[in-house]
């Protein structure tokens, strides 16, 4: 497994923008051309240009296909990867097995969302703790964690968040009732918090910033 982030703030540059739109697929082209808001067409070429690096890096000549679920992947490599943005970083996790990555950038936490969305024993793991920094950083944990381990799935956010539970008591999360999947998290910076659902059987681990 082999994680890589980018940093779109040069992008926001526009003659770098304009150079790096050179370097992505046509396909990428009409899909940022479609997308209305300035801070998505940054985030859809960052994503675009982390493809590049994974196929670069690994020697990979093929396409790239949207399965009927709406995960990505190539056409006839075997190597699976995932996508996630949100705000100033575009994140991209590479591996032999199956795999899925998630990137929020962390807001207030909200309660409201965690009881309609979060399981009991999640919402008691927010709200065990009063400081709301912790707070709002546990609230992202789970939701980073679930969207990962849909991801991973291929199932994304057609199953609800509330249909499978997280066990949180040890040092590395767990999801209950599904043994075969491990969960890695960090936090890329005091605002951003990523979490990667890999395969128990993806032991090499590796992350990297990317530059472009």
């Amino acid at each position: 497994m082999e994680i890589f982030y980018f940093n779109i703030t040069p992008l926001r540059n526009k003659n770098i923008f304009a150079e790096k739109l050179k370097e992505v697929s046509f396909e990428r082209l009409a899909k940022i051309e479609r997308l209305k808001k300035q801070d998505d067409k940054f985030r859809c070429l960052g994503a675009g240009l982390l493809i590049n690096y994974v196929k670069n890096r690994f020697g990979i000549d093929d396409d790239i296909m949207i399965a009927k679920n709406g995960k990505p992947h190539f056409t006839k490599e075997k190597r699976s990867f995932n996508i996630s943005h949100s705000g100033n970083y575009v994140v991209i996790a590479a591996s032999e097995y199956n795999i899925g990555i998630d990137i929020q950038r962390m807001e207030k936490s909200n309660s409201l969302i965690a009881e309609r969305n979060f399981c009991a024993s999640e919402c008691a793991y927010i709200n065990e703790n009063d400081n709301q920094e912790i707070k709002r950083q546990r609230f992202h944990e789970i939701w980073t964690i679930k969207e990962a381990y849909l991801k991973n799935i291929g199932i994304g956010l057609r199953k609800p968040l509330n249909s499978f539970e997280i066990d949180l008591s040890g040092d590395n999360p767990k999801i209950i009732d599904n043994p075969g999947y491990a969960i890695l998290q960090m936090k890329l910076d005091n605002l951003y918090i990523m979490a990667v659902c890999a395969d128990v059987r993806d032991k090499e681990f590796l992350i990297r910033e990317v530059e472009l």
